[in-house]
């Protein structure tokens, strides 16, 4: 799909290729998009356009990510039909971090990880410090298409068993994936491209994608 990006129900596609998940009453990009909206269809959301998918996605560990949880997280990437490949695990972004807010600055991260990208195909970090951006208290993830790049933050999600931590992990690795490969929001919570504010928003959410977005990737609805 071609033309210029729409925001429509708190999902957004900002011109530049960005797209965040934030906290509070924060969504999207925009974050003077409100909860007010939420009233519209479920699966009415922006299109973005999609983008070939690659042959693989390389998932990077950060700070003290564990290599297997990153290989765990891969597992969520079946369903966008594209491998997953390890990158170099990366140490703490201390260059990110901002002393007032005792948070990591995401843009920052995301520029340095889009060196790791390779060729054509990008690259999704795993974190588990608490990440912000200017306008909102706090993310849990942010994309840039342009750069290739997404990241998402474990902080906020991590305090669980192991095992519905790693369900987490998967479900979020496909949702930054998914920005990276043309999609937006989605409206439909049991999808893995809805927002997620907070651990119930990821453990409503199922490791896989609605019809709207399988379709707009391409792909055979389930």
């Amino acid at each position: 799909m071609t033309g210029p990006p729409v925001s429509r129900n708190g999902s957004e596609a900002s011109s530049n290729g960005r797209t965040a998940d934030f906290g509070s009453a924060y969504e999207g990009s925009n974050p003077s998009a409100s909860a007010s909206n939420a009233s519209k269809p479920a699966n009415l959301r922006a299109e973005v356009r999609p983008l070939g998918r690659p042959g693989h996605v390389v998932l990077v560990g950060l700070g003290t990510v564990q290599p297997r949880l990153v290989a765990a997280a891969a597992e969520g990437l079946r369903e966008l039909e594209v491998a997953a490949r390890t990158g170099p695990s990366l140490d703490q972004p201390q260059y990110a971090f901002n002393k007032d807010r005792r948070q990591y600055h995401a843009t920052s991260i995301l520029r340095r990880l889009s060196s790791l990208r390779q060729r054509d195909a990008p690259v999704v970090g795993i974190l588990d410090v608490d990440l912000f951006l200017p306008d909102a208290p706090y993310v849990i993830g942010d994309a840039d298409r342009d750069a290739g790049a997404a990241i998402f933050s474990l902080s906020r999600l991590s305090h669980a068993e192991p095992e519905v931590v790693r369900r987490r992990a998967q479900v979020e690795t496909l949702h930054a994936a998914g920005h990276l490969l043309g999609l937006s929001h989605c409206t439909d919570f049991r999808c893995a491209m809805f927002f997620s504010r907070d651990a119930a928003d990821a453990d409503r959410k199922k490791a896989g994608l609605c019809a709207s977005c399988r379709t707009a990737l391409g792909l055979s609805p389930r």
